[in-house]
C-alpha cells in the first residue's frame, strides 16, 4: 500500500482536482491523507462528500503550516 499525503489550507478551488489526480491512478493500493491545516473556506465541506475509502481527511484547527501538516501526515 501507498500514502499519499496532501496538506491543504484553504484551497477549496483546487482540492478536488488533486484529490481526483489522486484516485484517478491506475495503481488502486493506496490512501489519500488529506490534511487541513486550519482552512477556513469551504475545503472541508468538499472533501467529506467524497465517498472513497482510500480517503482519510484530518483536520487541524489552527493553521499551524505546512511542514506541520505534513509531519500529521507521516505520523
Amino acid at each position: 500500500m501507498i500514502s499519499v499525503i496532501i496538506p491543504t489550507y484553504n484551497r477549496a478551488h483546487t482540492i478536488l482536482r488533486s484529490i481526483n489526480s489522486v484516485l484517478n491512478q491506475t495503481y488502486t493500493d493506496l490512501e489519500l491523507l488529506i490534511i487541513d491545516d486550519g482552512s477556513t473556506d469551504n475545503t472541508q465541506k468538499l472533501i467529506t462528500q467524497i465517498d472513497d475509502s482510500r480517503v482519510r481527511y484530518i483536520y487541524l484547527g489552527a493553521n499551524s503550516g505546512a511542514s506541520n501538516a505534513r509531519n500529521v501526515g507521516v505520523s
